[in-house]
């Protein structure tokens, strides 16, 4: 089966080696996300505008992939301070995810990329056949 690697219209690729997303077949993987612009790379303030961005974010590698958020069906949430964070994480995933929402691990980490991101996010999603896959 051959991947596609899945680039948003920003064109802006990771700083790091890996791909924002990649499409095998129906699947796609996004890697995870984090709450900062992709273009200014500003981090969001606060874990609920970091969880709404890093959601933004995800959106954007979904859609150009031919998708929406309803393909997603897994989604894993690392967060730094789950005590302090997790409610308004909570609030942003019910609305991104409003109706039968997928599958989810969410766990508390002890570092990630950036000093002051609260969180970082991916997702797997099927997606339908006629989903006009690029």
């Amino acid at each position: 089966m051959k991947r596609k690697i899945i680039i948003p219209p920003t064109g802006l690729l990771p700083h790091r080696p890996y791909s924002p997303g990649v499409l095998a077949g129906r699947l796609l993987f996004v890697s995870g996300h984090t709450g900062s612009d992709p273009v200014t790379r500003e981090i969001a303030k606060g874990a609920e505008a970091q969880a709404q961005q890093a959601f933004e974010n995800i959106r954007a590698v979904i859609e150009t992939a031919g998708g929406t958020m309803a393909d997603v069906t897994k989604v894993n949430v690392f967060m730094l301070d789950m005590p302090s964070d997790f409610e308004a994480m909570n609030a942003v995933f019910r609305k991104v995810f409003p109706n039968n929402p997928p599958a989810r691990t969410t766990v508390g980490v002890s570092h990630l990329a950036r000093a002051g991101l609260h969180l970082e996010i991916e997702v797997t999603a099927v997606l339908d056949d006629d989903a006009g896959h690029p």
